[in-house]
């Protein structure tokens, strides 16, 4: 794995435990595999530290407004603690620089400051990376890949998003049809399954595309709602008052799992891309990859026809 042309985030080198986490996913965990020694004094590669972190809901930024993920700041402060207790004798400080590399992958890397008279043979080292995830459409019609990368924005773009009163008021009623509906697999596929809420609404992307028509029916914040198909799929557009356009997928907000024991994971995973104002990040599911072609995938393929519109 390579870690060269990265885009460096220097970290705080003391992060404090009161940080928010976010969360992670996919991760994969590299062992220290440095030794201190004695007599040598080292110092630390970095004599230069950003400070003054701004916590905001679950994000934090340093004060150049470079975003940092939160499962960053919290893997990093988790991190921390456990070393500097492993190495109290021979360690007084870590720092971290935080990068995604040519991959796409979220990395996280330790620098040790020694303590004394120490010096460590590896001062540097990646304790950390994620990578990011994937899908298919339809049957496996089409496998794209998501780096880690991709994810971050996309979560980043939401949390700004949600500073907007509209939005947040169209979001709580996609969430909540999501919610009352789960995928149903027979009807789309054939496929039985089973659902831990015996009598929960079940619906494919056609049933779900109907519930935005009808649940912003008369809102006092939507003009009107369009209703698309195309790809052997459907979506909406939400046409607010003031002209400005919500383009969400109800079907893949929800998210459609099955878990291991074969039931239909009923809490939705609300995938931001699916829930935005910008149709490039809904088209192509912001940057998604096709596996099979290595390009940029079209996930929601013709806006040329309107189906319905209420």
């Amino acid at each position: 794995m390579q870690f060269d042309k990265r885009h460096q985030f220097i970290l705080l080198a003391v992060i404090g435990t009161s940080l928010l986490i976010y969360g992670c996913t996919d991760s994969k965990k590299t062992s220290v595999v440095s030794s201190p020694k004695k007599p040598a004094p080292a110092s630390s590669l970095f004599s230069e530290i950003s400070t003054g972190f701004l916590a905001k809901q679950n994000y934090a930024w340093l004060t150049s407004k470079v975003f940092i993920p939160q499962y960053i700041l919290d893997e990093a402060t988790q991190y921390r603690s456990d070393f500097l207790k492993k190495n109290s004798e021979s360690a007084s400080n870590l720092v971290f620089v935080f990068f995604y590399n040519n991959d796409g992958d979220a990395c996280l890397e330790a620098t040790v400051t020694p303590k004394g008279a120490y010096t460590w043979e590896k001062g540097t080292w990646i304790c950390q990376w994620w990578s990011g995830g994937g899908g298919e459409i339809g049957v496996g019609e089409i496998k794209y890949l998501q780096t880690k990368k991709n994810l971050d924005e996309a979560e980043i773009r939401i949390e700004e998003r949600r500073r907007d009163t509209a939005f947040v008021e169209i979001e709580r009623i996609v969430l909540q049809l999501a919610t009352e509906y789960d995928y149903d697999y027979m009807g789309a596929y054939g496929r039985t399954v089973k659902y831990r809420t015996p009598m929960v609404k079940k619906a494919f992307c056609e049933g779900y595309s109907d519930a935005v028509l009808e649940a912003f029916r008369g809102h006092r914040l939507v003009d009107h709602v369009e209703k698309y198909e195309g790809g052997n799929h459907a979506w909406n557009v939400v046409v607010l008052k003031d002209g400005r356009k919500i383009y969400t997928d109800v079907t893949w907000y929800d998210g459609n799992a099955i878990d291991d024991e074969g039931y239909v994971v009923h809490i939705p995973v609300r995938n931001p891309v699916d829930l935005t104002f910008d149709l490039a990040e809904f088209n192509s599911l912001n940057g998604a990859i096709d596996r099979s072609t290595g390009k940029t995938v079209k996930v929601h393929f013709d806006f040329d026809q309107v189906s319905r519109v209420y």
